[in-house]
């Protein structure tokens, strides 16, 4: 028998397993674009305190460098003030890539701490696993998007440098500290282009995660009602089970649900299930309805049974203000509902041809 396709969204209980493994949308390059926005935040705001302390060592150690032999013991002071000099000129902008990339993390994950995705697992340093995930499909897609990334920091970068090429040329006849603020300049102007064009990479990246998650975790006919089966186990699940049947049985709803053809949404508000059959019945009949906390019952259980749902907002309210359950549609929405019927009719017939007859 051929394997079903994976058509029917993810249930909540299977996102929140997907959750504890680790299993959630993220993308490294908008992890990566943020935390460069922290490294240009504290060089915005601070980079001034910090380039001019820079300046003040540069020109000590030119001065040091040119005036005697160092010592050991001044080699050893030389080598304590670069550190120093280099921790409150390096240490913030290091901090605020870090700061920027849990911010991003957590932005993107909602604080996830899953666990299971630390252990140990061996299948990864498995070297044939290694080579079949390198020549996937979505290994050449990511080795494609490294390269068009690189390619284009690098091309806003060279342009950059080519605006001022100018600039660059009359470094050789200026002083220390005019230099060095005017590679600061041009430093500054190609971290903001480069952080915004990785702005807009990361934003598509993490876009194109987020939908291949969810295309991931989609769920085939019998998934999904297995998945109803066993979630029924949870004792809190089944007592808001029996209210809500209780509610709705209280409602009039007809024991014809389970062979309906069609419930037609609003896509929660409101719910209305329809069943035709050409031998016994003259005109669609309402088998069920609700709203709300109903609807989303009725949608569920339409969704155990194999039931095709369509949302069709304006439709599900007509009929759900003008339709007693267990009664006809009016005639004047024959035509829509005939549309409808036809577009499950449709499909029923597309799935046999893709999943064959013994599907």
């Amino acid at each position: 028998m051929a394997s079903e396709e994976r058509t029917e969204q993810a249930t909540p209980r299977k996102r929140q397993e997907a959750r504890k493994k680790g299993q959630v949308a993220t993308s490294v390059d908008l992890s990566r674009a943020l935390a460069l926005l922290a490294i240009y935040l504290v060089a915005r705001f601070g980079g001034a305190g910090m380039l001019a302390r820079l300046q003040d060592a540069t020109e000590r150690w030119l001065r040091a460098a040119g005036t005697a032999e160092l010592e050991p013991e001044h080699a050893v002071a030389a080598w304590g003030n670069a550190l120093q000099v280099g921790a409150l000129v390096v240490g913030p902008l290091m901090l605020a890539a870090v700061v920027g990339t849990i911010i991003a993390t957590v932005a993107q994950t909602g604080g996830l701490l899953a666990t299971s995705a630390i252990k140990p697992d061996w299948s990864r340093i498995n070297p044939v696993n290694g080579f079949k995930r390198l020549f996937s499909t979505r290994g050449a897609v990511a080795a494609l998007k490294s390269i068009l990334k690189v390619c284009a920091v690098a091309l806003v970068a060279s342009l950059v440098l080519r605006a001022h090429t100018g600039d660059i040329l009359l470094m050789a006849d200026m002083q220390l500290r005019p230099m060095m603020a005017q590679i600061g300049a041009i430093a500054g102007e190609m971290l903001v282009k480069c952080m915004g064009l990785l702005l807009v990479i990361g934003a598509a990246d993490y876009a194109f995660e987020w939908w291949d998650h969810q295309k991931q975790l989609r769920m085939s006919r019998s998934e999904l009602k297995r998945d109803m089966r066993e979630s029924e186990g949870d004792p809190q699940v089944r007592a808001r089970r029996r209210q809500l049947r209780q509610a709705l049985l209280s409602q009039g709803i007809s024991a014809e649900m389970p062979l309906a053809d069609v419930v037609v949404t609003n896509p929660t508000h409101f719910a209305v299930a329809l069943r035709y059959d050409a031998l016994s019945m003259g005109a669609p009949r309402v088998v069920a309805k609700g709203q709300r906390a109903m609807a989303r019952e009725i949608i569920r259980l339409a969704r155990i049974h194999g039931i095709e749902v369509m949302q069709n907002p304006p439709v599900a309210r007509s009929l759900f203000k003008s339709c007693e359950v267990g009664g006809p549609v009016p005639e004047a929405l024959y035509i829509i509902v005939a549309e409808i019927f036809a577009a499950v009719y449709r499909r029923r017939r597309q799935r046999r041809r893709r999943t064959g007859p013994n599907a």
